[in-house]
């Protein structure tokens, strides 16, 4: 009977990496022609304009396209960067306190931008529509406090390590 004991743990180990490697660059590879599909149908929008469509409302559209696709391709590159190009597991405590404050800098930006674009359309559509943008830059605002809290208290967690 076959089973993976037989092939060894190192065999497994590298097997998985092998195929978790394979994942992750097909993963930000998709991720990556998914923004361009995004930046492609936000241009197509703004040909609309020159069609006749509402040019506010069209404009404020393609800019919501191309925020969702800045937040995409920044965040296949960090996976990229993270998971392919390094590709190391074990890591030290400021190396992933960095890709963490990366990582949630970019959904904290990309938030911010569609809640300043969801304000102005808003305005456009009534008051009654500003809940949701607000609740969106409250999000990032929390987000953003609860990242600083994070790297304060694990700045202090490594320096009181790092005297011992």
């Amino acid at each position: 009977m076959f089973s993976i004991s037989h092939l060894g743990a190192r065999n497994v180990q590298e097997f998985y990496s092998k195929i978790s490697l394979v994942y992750f660059v097909v993963a930000t590879t998709v991720l990556m022609a998914l923004a361009f599909f995004l930046l492609g149908t936000a241009l197509w929008e703004m040909w609309q304009i020159t069609q006749g469509a509402d040019a506010a409302s069209t404009a404020l559209s393609s800019i919501s396209l191309l925020i969702i696709g800045f937040a995409v391709i920044e965040t296949a590159k960090f996976i990229a960067e993270e998971e392919v190009l390094r590709s190391r597991e074990l890591r030290s405590t400021r190396e992933s306190r960095r890709s963490i404050t990366k990582f949630i800098t970019i959904i904290v930006i990309a938030a911010s931008l569609e809640a300043l674009v969801m304000v102005f359309q808003a305005t456009r559509e009534g008051i009654q529509f500003a809940i949701y943008p607000a609740a969106l830059f409250l999000a990032a605002t929390m987000s953003l406090v609860s990242l600083g809290v994070y790297q304060w208290l694990s700045s202090r967690i490594v320096d009181d390590h790092d005297g011992d």
